[in-house]
């Protein structure tokens, strides 16, 4: 995964905080390797049910706040299409896992 160690650091901190018990996937450029300095970093967010509206924008808040140079992007597993699901499960690794 192209993310150096402290900025790896504060984005698993800030999900620990804010999804807990939630699995959080990894995918696109960032994982790829044909990431840039300022390209962004893709989550989906794998739990058991839809996270709720005001969660998911608390989290994205949080990210947009810390001192990351770039922009997180993060995805409700169950409000994206069959067919983005099978796209990312072609190529991701798990950043947090679920409890």
């Amino acid at each position: 995964m192209n993310l150096d160690k402290k900025h790896l650091t504060v984005v698993k901190d800030i999900l620990r905080q804010y999804v807990p018990g939630c699995e959080v996937l990894v995918f696109g450029s960032r994982l790829t390797g044909q990431a840039k300095s300022y390209s962004d970093l893709d989550l989906a967010l794998r739990g058991q049910k839809k996270i709720e509206r005001k969660k998911l924008i608390e989290l994205k808040d949080a990210f947009e706040e810390s001192n990351l140079p770039f922009r997180v992007d993060i995805l409700d597993w169950h409000r994206i299409t069959e067919s983005f699901r099978k796209t990312i499960q072609k190529d991701f690794v798990v950043l947090q896992a679920a409890a």
